[in-house]
Formats: structure tokens, C-alpha cells, sequence
């Protein structure tokens, strides 16, 4: 499918991944939104991107996504706009803190703004959702617990249980044609952590890519590296099965 006639929402893309993967569709003329939480920043993002790449056609909405309410209120904005969304990538994440932030904005932001759009994705001919995740090794081999004492026990949390809502979300969407993916960006400048500060790549090029490409259209519940490629990971640990019955207690 072409971008240039897709409509095209992303958490997070104020900054960082988000605002980089903004740029990938915007240069290829998709309409574009993104989410963000403050408006200065969001009108500086969007203005930015407009800049860089010649199109017109981005925008915003504001809404703290971990709040169900504010998530339900930025559905509903969009909805007021278009009747149909295309693609959709759930981006909005952070270092984790707390054990409640982690749940809250890198697991239950993204189920609640995906079920809350869910009519709007099956009514596109080609819907597809992107969970932004990082590094492959450590989903492929960190194991799965619901400890979260530490940074290192919340990350690997992180990154084990995104993956099983890309499981889950794969398996409830599929009756209605919707696909859903995980992807690692590969490193890009951002906030997050100071080494990601020094980065110097702005781009996420490879998210238009998968997302545009027509051998992906019936592709779910997959897992894709920076390159395009799909990791292949253990069935008998990430399955819809087993993401329902870990994820149940948060969702």
C-alpha cells in the first residue's frame, strides 16, 4: 500500500522514536498524528516536521495516555476527524521508574488507545499497529517474570510483556483484519538515557517501510528488527495463550 493515502496516529511522537517515525510517513506524504502530552512541545514537533519534510498534512492531539479517560478523550478527537485510521503506532514509553508507570504507560497506554480506536482500524482495508519494543537478545532470551524490584528486573518487564501484548492484541484484532507487529527502532536520539542523548540518528525509516510493504499485509503477532526482519522467537514462550493469562492481572 502507498502511505501518501494513509492516515497514520502516533503516540509518543513528540520526541525521540516517535517524532522519528513521524518524519518516515510524513516524507512519504501520509496524514499524520501524533500524541503528546504537552502542547508547546507537540506544536514545536509538529512544526518541525512539517519543516523537514515539505508536508503539511501533520497535526496533533493532546492527552496523557496512562490516564483512561484522557486515553478514551483522544480516541474520541480523532474520531471527530477521520473516520477510519490506518496505521497505528503505539510509541509513548519511558525508562520505568516505578513498577506503576511501567504498567501503566508501557503496557496499559498502548492496550487501552489500540481497543479504544478499534473500530476506526477495522473500518481501514489495511490496518496495521506497531508496538515500539527494544532490543531483540533480551525479549529472545530474558526470561518472563512479574518481579519489578530493580531498573534491570522493570526493563526486562518491559520489553518480556510487550512482546505478550503484541501476542495478545494479535489474537483478539485478528477476526476483524487488524495486524498487529512489534518492532525495535534500532538506536535513536532521545531523552531516554544519557547515551541515547550523544546518538545522532533521527530516523526510523524502516517503520514506513514494513508498514507500506504488501508481503506484510497479512503479517501478526511478529516481532521485526531494525532491518526489516522478522526475530524469530520461542512459541512455547510467546504465544496468545500465555500472554493472556500473564497480562490478564494488569489489563
Amino acid at each position: 500500500m502507498l502511505t501518501q493515502n494513509k492516515i497514520v496516529l502516533i503516540s509518543g511522537g513528540t520526541s525521540g522514536v516517535g517524532k522519528a517515525i513521524a518524519k518516515s510517513f510524513a516524507f512519504n506524504k501520509a496524514t499524520v498524528i501524533i500524541i503528546g502530552r504537552n502542547e508547546q512541545r507537540a506544536k514545536a514537533a509538529v512544526n518541525e516536521i512539517q519543516m523537514m519534510t515539505h508536508h503539511k498534512n501533520v497535526s496533533y492531539l493532546l492527552g496523557d495516555l496512562t490516564d483512561p479517560q484522557q486515553n478514551q478523550a483522544v480516541a474520541t478527537a480523532f474520531r471527530e476527524q477521520h473516520d477510519h485510521l490506518d496505521v497505528l503506532v503505539n510509541s509513548a514509553g519511558n525508562i520505568p521508574q516505578t513498577k506503576t508507570s511501567n504498567i501503566n504507560l508501557n503496557l496499559r497506554s498502548h492496550y487501552w488507545l489500540t481497543h479504544n480506536l478499534e473500530n476506526e482500524l477495522a473500518a481501514s482495508d489495511d490496518a496495521r499497529i506497531y508496538i515500539i519494543t527494544g532490543m531483540p537478545l533480551a525479549i529472545k532470551i530474558g526470561p518472563i517474570y512479574e518481579r519489578q524490584k530493580n531498573m534491570l528486573d522493570r526493563s526486562l518487564w518491559l520489553l518480556t510483556h510487550k512482546m505478550l501484548l503484541v501476542n495478545l492484541l494479535a489474537d483478539e484484532l485478528q477476526p476483524k483484519g487488524i495486524k498487529v507487529n512489534a518492532l525495535f527502532p534500532g538506536g535513536v536520539k532521545s531523552d531516554l538515557l544519557p547515551w541515547t542523548k550523544n546518538l545522532t540518528n533521527e530516523s526510523v525509516p524502516i517503520a514506513e517501510i514494513i508498514a507500506s510493504a504488501d508481503k506484510y499485509q497479512h503479517t501478526t503477532g511478529q516481532f521485526f528488527d531494525d532491518q526489516g526482519k522478522i526475530v524469530k522467537l520461542n512459541h512455547r514462550k510467546y504465544n496468545a495463550k500465555r500472554a493472556r493469562k500473564a497480562l490478564e492481572k494488569y489489563l
